[in-house]
């Protein structure tokens, strides 16, 4: 395949304002007591096992990050919380009238080791992807049980993600 085939973004900083199509940003501050995620627990009827887990991403991005594939939850949404310092990727989509990623929709937006992010049912995006170094998330969401919780979807052609052009607002 050809650069000039791939769709090339530069990210820009995670927003709440920026996010809010696709769900909810929320500040993790070492000055509060306790810190809301509005949606983390938005499910469908479907969803009755609450989940939560320690994802670990053990590569850290370069300069240029490939998407090859997006991946979405009908059932639930999905919150990842930092639990050590470090810069991650947030990649989204909205769906098309036919369920596939629309792709005029993408977005990629670094977030801060001071930010959760919780993805809203439906909303397609990019696997976890570390910026600075490795770093842990606590991951909520509700699982349905029926094997059916995760849709993956192959891009027709790679999305690229200029990080080293980004502007983090950092």
């Amino acid at each position: 395949m050809q650069d000039s085939e791939a769709l090339t973004l530069i990210p820009g900083p995670l927003t709440a304002e920026a996010f809010a199509p696709f769900g909810d940003v929320v500040p993790i501050a070492n000055d509060e007591r306790r810190n809301h995620f509005r949606f983390a627990f938005e499910a469908a009827s479907e969803a009755r096992e609450p989940a939560l887990w320690v994802s670990y991403p053990s590569k850290v991005a370069g300069d240029v990050v490939e998407v090859l594939k997006l991946e979405r939850h009908p059932h639930a949404a999905q919150t990842f919380i930092p639990i050590r310092d470090g810069r991650y990727l947030v990649v989204v989509c909205h769906a098309a009238a036919d369920g596939s990623p629309d792709l005029s929709t993408l977005r990629a937006l670094v977030a801060e080791s001071n930010q959760g992010v919780t993805y809203r049912r439906n909303v397609w995006h990019h696997g976890l992807t570390v910026l600075d170094q490795r770093t842990r998330f606590a991951v909520v969401t509700t699982l349905s049980g029926d094997g059916d919780d995760d849709c993956f979807y192959e891009l027709p052609k790679p999305v690229r993600i200029r990080l080293s052009a980004a502007d983090t607002g950092a």
